[in-house]
């Protein structure tokens, strides 16, 4: 594959292996459960990242709170964990691209996933 030689080609490609390895861990079977909130580092910078509606609602300011719950308790099972996701990146702090980096982490080590690159 040719590298991509524009800033934006860059971005393009990223968001795309982004949404290829969400899709991946989605996949998967899942056999394990989220104990808490996830660490991780990322681009030199440490997290904590919820990945269960209990500790997303707690990370979430307070005012974000009602339509997070709004959301999740309307939400049929197929769109749940989407719901959970977009809401845990509102909890991460930085530019929405690495967000997705350090969520995209946070869920591949919570799947057992540790030596997948961010």
């Amino acid at each position: 594959m040719d590298e991509p030689d524009t800033e934006e080609e860059v971005v393009v490609a990223r968001i795309q292996a982004q949404d290829a390895a969400f899709a991946e861990l989605d996949r998967q079977h899942r056999t394990y459960a989220v104990r808490g909130p996830i660490r991780v580092e990322v681009h030199g910078e440490r997290f904590e990242v919820p990945l269960t509606v209990r500790d997303v609602r707690a990370a979430l300011p307070a005012e974000l709170r009602t339509a997070f719950d709004d959301e999740i308790d309307g939400a049929p099972p197929a769109v749940a964990g989407r719901l959970i996701r977009k809401w845990a990146l509102e909890t991460i702090p930085g530019d929405a691209i690495d967000r997705v980096d350090v969520l995209l982490r946070a869920e591949q080590l919570a799947a057992g996933l540790g030596t997948a690159a961010a």
